[in-house]
Parts: C-alpha cells; structure tokens; sequence
C-alpha cells in the first residue's frame, strides 16, 4: 500500500513539472528565482531512493519539499496567466492604437488628397475644373479676343481709311462738278451772246433788205 502510494506521488509529480515545464517553454519565464525544472531535478536528487520488491526504483520526497514544490508551481502558472493576461490586454491595447493609428492615417490621407484635389482643381459657377483645363480655355480664349481685337482695330482703320478716302473723293468729286457749272455757265453765257450777236445781224440784214426793196 506504502508502494503505491509514492508512486501516485511520483507519477503526479512528474507530470505536473512537465506541463509546468510546458508552459514556461511557451511564455516568458516566470518571476521565480529558480526554475521548476530545476527544482524537479533538484528536488528528485535530493530524494531518498527507494526500491520495491520487483526491482523497481522509487524516490521518496518531503511532504514540504513537495508542498513547495506545488506552491511554486501554482505561484508560476498563476504568474504565467497574469502575464497571458497582460499580454492579451497590451495587444488589445495595441490593436486599439493601431486601428486608431490607420484612421488617422486615413483621415490625414483624405485631407492630403483633398489638398491636391485643390491645389489642382477651381471651381468655377458651381463647376469643379482642373487648374490646367481651366487655365489652357482661359488663355485660349484671351488670344481668341485678343485676335478679334486685333481684327476689330485693323477693320476699324481700313474703315477710316476708306472714310477719308471717300470724303476726299467726294470734295474732289464737288469741285469738279463746281468747275463744270462755272465752265457750262461761261458756254451758256457765251453761247446766248454769239446767238444774240447772230439775231442782230439777221435784224440788220433784214433792214438792209427791206431798204433795198
């Protein structure tokens, strides 16, 4: 019966300080000053040996050495959980500021993208043109005017041209006809005193004539 018992003893020991070993190999180490798996090994060669009757050999452990055994056992998994604990809160923590951190990243991507968009569009009567276009229809339509102005002025001056030479046309034109009115004038006056000149001398024919009969 005393057999059996040191083995439940030693086999419940022995996987305790496996899966002790397990869990510690998994995470950081514990906040112990020595670690459970020297302190099996410790703990085992320390131990009395004890061999049964078949031959098989048996350590027999302190209940103390045992009960602290289990104590820092108990003390390294619950360590082992606060700092599973921790590390799922610094995570969370951390996935808290990194989702944090990507919508400032978003917000500040969507102001630099509204600061191109209005750096290199205007908006004109309601409409939403880029700088270029706009700034290409404007200069296009100031050489447009600028040509039509340019148009307007040589039109304007041909036009004066033409005025002044229709005006100068026109006196020139005056003063001939007003030479042709004097010149017709002279040949009318002439004319009537050679016509009256002819009536007289037909009237002095007629006389002599008339004398002679």
């Amino acid at each position: 019966m005393k057999t059996i018992d040191l083995r439940n003893i030693f086999f419940a020991t022995f996987f305790l300080c496996a899966s002790i070993s397990f869990a510690q190999d998994s995470d950081e180490p514990a906040n112990s000053p020595q670690p459970l798996s020297e302190q099996f090994s410790q703990m085992k060669e320390e131990s009395n040996s004890v061999t049964s009757r078949s031959g098989n050999e048996y350590r027999v452990v302190s209940l103390n050495r045992l009960n602290a055994f289990w104590n820092n056992a108990r003390d390294s998994l619950t360590n082992v959980r606060q700092e599973l604990r921790q590390s799922r809160n610094q995570v969370s923590t951390q996935d808290a500021d990194l989702k944090s951190l990507n919508s400032s990243i978003r917000e500040k991507d969507a102001i630099i993208a509204a600061s191109e968009h209005d750096s290199t569009h205007i908006g004109v009567l309601g409409m939403d043109i880029p700088k270029e276009g706009f700034l290409n229809f404007f200069w296009i339509t100031m050489l447009v005017l600028a040509l039509l102005l340019a148009g307007a002025i040589y039109q304007y001056r041909n036009s004066q041209k033409v005025t002044s030479k229709t005006r100068q046309d026109y006196r020139k034109l005056q003063h001939e006809i007003e030479e042709f009115r004097k010149t017709s004038l002279e040949k009318e006056r002439r004319l009537r005193r050679e016509l009256q000149t002819e009536r007289n001398l037909v009237e002095e024919l007629k006389v002599v004539a008339s004398q002679k009969r």
